[in-house]
């Protein structure tokens, strides 16, 4: 309802409101000043990070596609109810797919637009692992007959191998799938309340098959788990066949556009075919073939593509967070130091630089070796193809640790960013909340972390000894810090064991801390020693100005980490009280060094507005419209009295003499 504010009225209020102006910093004019300080050009890095100008390009294009959609105002996403959320992050996703099969935008296109929407739907694990197991483990035929159904959306699938009581140990799987060879079929049956399938993406409500994880019972012999295509719904109503239970498994800390489900089996039939036959098969008499030795690597080998991919993804989602609280910071003022002073920046107290600027720093270091990991997957691949798996053990060691560790950085790293923002990130209108809850599974899946260290140490403890017997060190990341706990740690198992090195029952699990804690070291090193190269490479093709804000964030990333390792370096005799001393005080230098830079670092991750979604990360530094512009979308204030007043209010206020 609008009215009219008398002349008197506003004389009186207009000369404090004008004082308050004048004192009032303007936030846009702060994101201005902090670009102008910056010692390089933002852009060019921009261009480097995301792999080229064309990349960038690319990225607004497919913003201004996903724009065309109701779906893709993401203004709206917050507010939305879980339903909401699946529904229409899965309309997305089966939009934005059939425009690439339709050949009306390319897969690249397709790939851009999946990341700037950044919505999680029931189609994830069709496309990241049911798509890529029938080419990995089918036959041609196998290929045949589900492929193009498959890249049609004509069929939907899952993965489904975690179950209610087992996860990271796969040979502890339940679910059977006994050969009948009087009738040529499996029957899949669910022998045991944990055995039921738990978690599996797009299961609850959308997936029409599953690539099914069982162990495979042949002539009363377990062979272990195979992969089986199963499927569970009726391809003309979507209801679940006979013999099939599977539904939805409710809310989660996030990722709730995903409808992660359950499925129980009842004794379903299925055809010998459903076997996933490129390496296994089961002849029709029942005998079981086993797969070569070299084939049975090649499927191992699927597990580091998952981990490598995981170790990229890190780095781009701190990245985000980073971004977003360092913009903030850099705009939000917060107290003056003397009457008539302006507030200042609380992107300079001391205490938010030793937080923020760290996690920038390790945000590019995990940026540096998600692209790494892939090169050395590429390379391994390429040797696979030759039959070569020598480079496989270490590939897995490597692979693992740096899972757990990259994955720990980005889930304490962005809750780290969102407390330095204040009340404002916890909003959802910060993204920050969202941003977390969507990532920390990523702690959890393909392998609980802890469970990755202990893989990664258990190669770092036999590289030990083999070292320590030939007369040197390897591999060489294990230096200072991660040396000392490599030889503590065997030290250790070897006196839990009676003087032998065993690597599994009470002994390795009775030293899992120390293993844990070298596996963390050595992680920590590789990640450091990757980052210096990766900035030494990308000298050649960047400007001095630009290289050398690289390199001071390097050395920052370094220092904190020897500052994070003090106490193992000064247990190990590597440094002294005085010298750990002056690594916080090197540290600091280095914060105040990055300090010019900061804003321009984000900037040179290439995020678009549209892609972080944040009312606080905005490039312009417009944050306080933002936010009220944001705020006037909740469905709480579709109409002015609210949505209890008739059923809660009206009647508690009735009598009110107010």
């Amino acid at each position: 309802m609008s009215r009219t504010v008398d002349a008197r009225t506003k004389a009186l209020v207009e000369p404090v409101a004008r004082e308050i102006r004048a004192a009032t910093s303007d936030p846009k004019a702060d994101a201005v000043a902090e670009r102008e300080q910056a010692s390089f050009d933002a852009n060019e890095l921009a261009v480097y990070m995301q792999g080229g100008q064309s990349v960038l390009d690319r990225n607004v294009k497919a913003i201004q596609m996903l724009k065309q959609f109701p779906w893709g105002d993401k203004s709206k996403r917050p507010f939305l109810t879980r339903t909401e959320e699946y529904v229409q992050g899965l309309e997305a996703s089966v939009t934005i797919w059939k425009m690439a099969n339709e050949g009306k935008i390319t897969n690249e296109e397709a790939m851009a637009m999946r990341k700037q929407l950044n919505w999680p739907a029931g189609l994830e694990l069709h496309l990241g692992m049911f798509i890529p197991s029938l080419l990995a483990h089918g036959t041609k035929e196998q290929q045949e007959a589900w492929l193009p159904p498959s890249l049609r959306l004509e069929m939907v699938g899952t993965y489904a191998q975690t179950e209610l009581g087992h996860g990271t140990f796969v040979r502890g799987l339940e679910t059977v799938a006994v050969f009948d060879s009087d009738s040529d079929e499996f029957v899949v049956h669910s022998p045991t309340l944990t055995s039921t399938k738990w978690w599996p993406g797009g299961l609850g409500k959308t997936a029409t098959h599953v690539i099914l994880m069982a162990r495979l019972i042949s002539r009363g012999k377990d062979h272990g788990v195979h992969s089986f295509v199963v499927q569970i719904r009726d391809m003309a109503r979507h209801t679940p066949l006979p013999g099939v239970t599977v539904g939805d498994i409710g809310p989660k800390m996030g990722y709730n556009g995903v409808d992660n489900g359950f499925l129980r089996f009842d004794h379903l039939r299925i055809p010998r075919s459903a076997l996933l036959a490129r390496f296994a098969r089961l002849e029709r008499d029942g005998t079981y073939v086993p797969p070569p030795s070299a084939n049975a690597k090649a499927s191992y080998a699927t597990m580091v593509f998952v981990r490598a991919d995981i170790v990229k993804n890190a780095g781009d989602f701190l990245g985000r967070a980073v971004t977003i609280a360092t913009r903030y910071t850099a705009v939000r003022r917060q107290t003056a130091p003397g009457p008539g002073a302006r507030e200042l920046q609380v992107l300079d107290y001391d205490n938010v630089q030793q937080v923020l600027l760290p996690l920038l720093a390790r945000a590019y270091a995990l940026s540096f070796m998600g692209r790494a990991m892939f090169g050395q997957y590429k390379a391994f691949d390429a040797a696979r193809a030759r039959g070569d798996f020598s480079a496989l053990p270490e590939l897995h060691a490597l692979s693992s640790g740096l899972k757990a560790a990259c994955t720990d950085a980005t889930s304490d790293g962005i809750e780290t960013a969102r407390r330095t923002c204040g009340g404002h990130g916890f909003s959802q209108l910060s993204a920050l909340p969202t941003l977390f809850t969507s990532y920390v599974q990523n702690a959890t899946w393909e392998g609980d972390n802890n469970v990755m260290y202990l893989q990664a140490a258990r190669f770092l403890v036999r590289a030990l000894i083999t070292a320590q017997r030939g007369g040197r060190l390897a591999p060489s990341a294990l230096t200072r810090a991660a040396r000392h706990l490599a030889v503590q740690a065997a030290a250790v198992l070897r006196a839990a064991a009676g003087g032998e090195l065993v690597f599994e029952g009470e002994p390795w699990n009775g030293t899992n801390v120390d293993l844990i804690r070298l596996a963390k070291a050595h992680s920590a090193l590789l990640l450091h020693r990757n980052f210096l190269e990766a900035v030494e490479a990308a000298a050649g093709e960047l400007k001095p100005a630009t290289t050398r804000a690289l390199r001071t964030l390097c050395q920052l990333h370094g220092v904190t980490l020897l500052v994070d390792a003090a106490g193992d370096l000064l247990e190990a005799g590597y440094i002294n009280s005085t010298q750990a001393v002056q690594l916080r005080a090197a540290k600091r230098e280095l914060v105040r060094a990055v300090r010019p830079d900061a804003v321009a670092l984000t900037d040179g991750f290439g995020y678009e507005d549209y892609l972080l979604s944040s009312a606080l990360g905005r490039k312009d530094g417009d944050v306080y419209q933002a936010l009220l512009e944001a705020a006037q979308g909740s469905p709480l204030n579709d109409t002015a009295e609210g949505p209890a007043w008739h059923t809660v209010l009206k009647a508690q206020l009735a009598h009110s003499k107010l």
